[in-house]
């Protein structure tokens, strides 16, 4: 039972009343003390009645406390036949926990392919179990939390325990990156810095003073293996020889009894960019089409162009020496012998030959191009006759198509060959049934390559080959400047001079043979690229080492697809041909297999703090979970070395509440009354304990 006050006046006016009445009792007490105690025995009344002191009593059911038993189901949790370790110690925690009275069990799970977000799961769980009833947690686990930072945002007054299901005599092995660069330059080497470790559980480094073998691969190629000792950093020099994306694996080999080998490797995507793109334009007869090309490769401004224009005509005969016909003395010897492999590109717009560019030159063009150059000849009339450069021997071999007759000048619209619906360089181009006419087109005998551009009659436009280890390209007609000018409607002349560039230079996206591998919406997309009618079956290899064939379905010209659906979470590798190509669906290096030995380190805290403590307990094959008290909630020790304290809450709900006044208003008046009567009456002598003579008793004989 409680008492509480409803009183009718405010509080600043009980007090005024309050001060006064305590001021009048003293005054009375100090007049007349006999009278004061009834005088201030009224004014307490008063004082109780405005006040109105209640009476509460509260019906009561105790409620029962809760045990929140929250199990690990993530990933990690799979090896070593942890799984079967946890669902025992479940199973006989529950078992104890059902025997204490007045105990509830709230069980509750998380699971995790790619991290295990063990303080998230018991936030979850606590959200709608009161704290005032929380007897204890207890956690299921391997101790690896990839959130225990956040255990501190709890605030629990509730012991938590952590029961781990790994081995005592676990080992892992795992290679960790240290210096991961992103970018590298092509031609340059990038460092990838490294260390290897050997872990037993809670994490604790294993004496070994020997060395493993690692092995570096790049795009699925094995560059390097070599013994790296344990616990030290080490490096390698990953060789960047092309632009764009790049998969850089580094794998140290399996030590025996390990619980897995998905830490084993570590994977390093990195983009090789060149440092600048160097093209050489050599312009021949002056056309409406020259400034076309500069102004092109002017606004790239990952280009540097050095341009130049050889002017001297076939039929000067004035015996006036080349240098003297021009503003600079044209360096040829420097550009196209000493320098000639620090461009990325050289293209000849409607060269011819001038007696400037010896035939050492030209020998030497050709060694360029198969040693990985690249040369773009965009021809226009000059092509056909004595001074083409396709009359040079020691040039013409690595061109794709000859002169096989002069310039046709008739109007026509430029299409794509059957071949170019397939190659990434023509295929797409924006409103090809809207471009504009050409004028002029060269008429060839095509010898290797394959024809991307071509008249309505079949007649070749653009054809693209690869020579050696390097491309040629060769464009047919100089009337590309018509669609810069917008002439019967234009066209993408940009993105496609922008395309065949870039193609001959190795740009990665627009390779017409390529692979690719990814994780899209739960599934594993494999996707081949090739210009080729069908391309070979394509084989991958999963997470866990096993390989499968799949055939490939065409979803667009040139472009071949097959789909797994549900593919497990992992690394995974792609072989088709001479191609390689390696993804993931989900994280390709998850948090949840970089550390997967058991440990109580990361738990830890959060027991410490709460009172609880960690237990390891497997044996064997099965669980043997620690004995289970119930403590009082200021019990000095809430755990201890083979049990675990559960708090004794007593917590009650509530269910009716009963008030009623300490005195009904009627008998507080009647004590106000009776006060001030007897105050009176003693005032007034009536009261007073001194007879008088007449009322004496009388003896008599």
């Amino acid at each position: 039972m409680t008492v509480l006050f409803e009183p009718f006046l405010p509080l600043w006016a009980l007090a005024s009343i309050a001060i006064l009445c305590a001021a009048l009792a003293l005054l009375s007490l100090w007049r007349n003390w006999r009278s004061g105690i009834f005088r201030t025995i009224a004014l307490a009344a008063l004082l109780g009645l405005l006040f109105n002191p209640l009476t509460r009593e509260d019906e009561r059911t105790a409620l029962d406390d809760i045990v929140l038993l929250l199990t690990d189901k993530t990933a990690s949790q799979r090896l070593d036949g942890r799984d079967a370790v946890a669902e025992d110690a479940r199973q006989k925690i529950a078992d104890a926990i059902e025997r204490f009275d007045g105990v509830e069990l709230r069980a509750a799970e998380f699971d995790g392919e790619e991290e295990s977000r063990a303080i998230e799961a018991l936030r979850a769980a606590l959200a709608d179990a009161p704290r005032t009833r929380l007897a204890g947690v207890i956690m299921v686990t391997d101790g690896q939390a990839t959130d225990a930072d956040a255990a501190r945002s709890l605030g629990l007054d509730a012991p938590v325990h952590v029961m781990l299901t790994g081995d005592d005599a676990e080992r892992d092995r795992k290679i960790t990156l240290v210096n991961a660069p992103r970018y590298g330059i092509v031609g340059q080497p990038v460092r990838v810095s490294f260390r290897i470790d050997d872990f037993g559980p809670d994490e604790t480094p294993v004496e070994n003073q020997g060395s493993a073998n690692v092995t570096l691969r790049v795009d699925g190629e094995e560059i390097l293996r070599q013994r790296v000792p344990f616990g030290v950093e080490a490096g390698f020099d990953a060789p960047l020889n092309r632009p764009g994306r790049m998969v850089i694996e580094l794998e140290v080999e399996e030590r025996a009894g390990e619980l897995t080998t998905r830490n084993n490797i570590v994977v390093l995507p990195i983009s090789a960019i060149r440092d600048r793109l160097r093209v050489l334009l050599i312009s021949g007869e002056p056309h409406p089409g020259e400034r076309v090309w500069r102004n092109l490769l002017k606004s790239d401004p990952a280009v540097d162009l050095v341009h130049f224009t050889i002017l001297r005509p076939i039929e000067k005969n004035d015996n006036t020496p080349v240098d003297q016909l021009a503003l600079i003395q044209f360096p040829q010897d420097e550009l196209f012998i000493e320098k000639l492999s620090e461009f990325n590109l050289l293209i000849f717009d409607r060269y011819t030959y001038r007696a400037v560019l010896s035939a050492f030159h030209f020998d030497n063009i050709a060694r360029y191009v198969e040693q990985g150059g690249a040369v773009l000849i965009a021809a226009g009339p000059e092509y056909n006759g004595a001074q083409s450069l396709a009359s040079r021997r020691n040039l013409s071999y690595i061109l794709p198509a000859l002169p096989a007759g002069g310039a046709i000048d008739q109007a026509f619209r430029p299409m794509i060959a059957e071949r170019g619906m397939r190659h990434p360089v023509t295929a797409d181009l924006p409103e090809e049934g809207f471009w504009g006419r050409w004028l002029r087109i060269m008429p060839v005998e095509s010898r290797s390559g394959e024809t991307l551009m071509a008249d309505p009659a079949g007649a070749p436009l653009l054809i693209l080959d690869r020579v050696g280890d390097g491309r040629v390209g060769l464009l047919l007609s100089d009337h590309v400047w018509l669609w810069a000018r917008g002439f019967d409607g234009g066209g993408p002349h940009a993105e496609l001079l922008r395309r065949i560039a870039h193609w001959l230079m190795k740009e990665p996206e627009l390779e017409e043979e390529a692979l690719s591998i990814a994780g899209e919406a739960g599934a594993l997309v494999v996707r081949r690229r090739t210009i080729g009618d069908a391309p070979p079956p394509v084989t991958v290899t999963a997470p866990d080492g096993t390989s499968s064939e799949y055939e490939l379905t065409q979803i667009s010209p040139g472009l071949f697809e097959t789909r797994i659906e549900d593919a497990p979470r992992g690394l995974y590798r792609a072989v088709s041909g001479e191609l390689f190509a390696i993804g993931a669906v989900g994280l390709a290096a998850a948090p949840e297999f970089e550390n997967v030995v058991s440990t109580g380190k990361k738990l830890s805290p959060l027991a410490e703090e709460t009172g609880g403590g960690v237990f390891r307990v497997r044996q064997g094959a099965a669980a043997a979970p620690p004995a289970f008290r119930r403590i009082g909630a200021n019990a000095s020790a809430q755990s201890g070395a083979d049990w675990a304290g559960l708090v004794e809450r007593n917590a009650a709900r509530i269910e009716a509440v009963r008030e009623q006044p300490f005195a009904p208003p009627w008998a507080w008046l009647a004590l106000i009354g009776a006060g001030l009567l007897a105050a009176w009456l003693i005032e007034g002598g009536r009261l007073s304990a001194r007879r008088s003579g007449a009322d004496a008793p009388t003896s008599g004989l």
